[in-house]
């Protein structure tokens, strides 16, 4: 399927409801096309605050992302803005009533499928994306993640837990919405069995299961199964494709990320847009005819 060059939105509004992971109070999203393209905007509807999905109005990034604007929060937002952005939906109102959205499933296909069934529509005008022109790359000790120029959005991660239930997973793929929905976005939440009564400690997915999220103990997964075998290296590129819509446009570019997370991939964003001189604006945004890989560490061509 060929990427989308003209600017997309829902075709009806959609309404999905449930509670919040971290804080496990009810909330409903509301989401309304627009007429033209003016990006993805939230509004905080017990205030009226609107605010923009941009990546300098990003603020706590433990375990999840966070948007802030004059007091106002809204909470663990990356899984909705990975699905419209892996479907290539761009400009969208995003009414919360409360400070969280709901985790749903833990991964984004409710997202997607609730996306699917109201319908996109496209909109005036082209599609503009940020094409990397040269790299930028993001470091914190043995984590790292970094962007270099590549025709297309390719994603590489690779990830490295300390258990063996776990352990080190890695992959890649080079994205478009087909792939997107087959490959990353049913991938749930996850995190390890040890880490969860100090979480709660500090208020943190206090709304968590088995039913929306996979916890991982020392002899393998807490759930009855897996969705995919490398599920958790899924659901980072899942975040990261959230964490990316940031930007405000969609990126060209080829993404690897090690060990990284929501807090790595909102300053890789951040450094994006602080340096100009590294992207520039396109409308070419067909996707290379490239092949999936499995392996996160092979040269690609220049």
């Amino acid at each position: 399927m060929p990427r989308a060059t003209a600017p997309q939105t829902l075709s009806r509004e959609i309404t999905i409801s449930g509670h919040g992971l971290h804080g496990n109070r009810p909330c409903s999203v509301r989401l309304v096309p627009v007429a033209s393209a003016t990006g993805l905007l939230f509004v905080h509807t017990p205030t009226g605050t609107v605010i923009p999905a941009k990546a300098d109005l990003a603020g706590d990034l433990v375990l999840s992302t966070t948007l802030v604007k004059d007091g106002v929060r809204l909470q663990t937002i990356e899984h909705l803005l990975s699905a419209l952005s892996g479907l290539e939906v761009e400009h969208l109102r995003i009414e919360v009533d409360a400070e969280e959205l709901p985790i749903l499933d833990g991964s984004a296909a409710p997202w997607v499928d609730a996306i699917l069934e109201a319908g996109i529509q496209t909109l005036e005008g082209r599609r503009r994306f940020m094409k990397i022109t040269r790299p930028v790359e993001v470091r914190n000790g043995d984590r790292w993640i970094r962007v270099l120029p590549f025709d297309g959005l390719r994603l590489r991660y690779v990830i490295d837990f300390p258990i063996p239930a776990l352990g080190r997973q890695s992959r890649e793929l080079s994205l478009t919405p087909d792939k997107y929905r087959r490959e990353l976005g049913a991938a749930r939440t996850f995190c390890l069995a040890q880490e969860i009564d100090q979480m709660r400690a500090r208020g943190l997915a206090l709304g968590g299961s088995l039913d929306n999220a996979v916890v991982f103990g020392a002899d393998g997964p807490l759930n009855d199964s897996l969705r995919f075998e490398d599920e958790a290296v899924r659901h980072k590129m899942l975040d990261l494709v959230g964490d990316l819509a940031l930007l405000g446009a969609p990126l060209l570019g080829l993404v690897e990320a090690h060990a990284a997370g929501h807090a790595m991939h909102v300053a890789l964003a951040q450094a994006i847009l602080a340096d100009p001189g590294c992207w520039e604006w396109t409308e070419e945004g067909e996707p290379a005819n490239v092949q999936f890989f499995f392996h996160p560490l092979v040269a690609l061509p220049a």
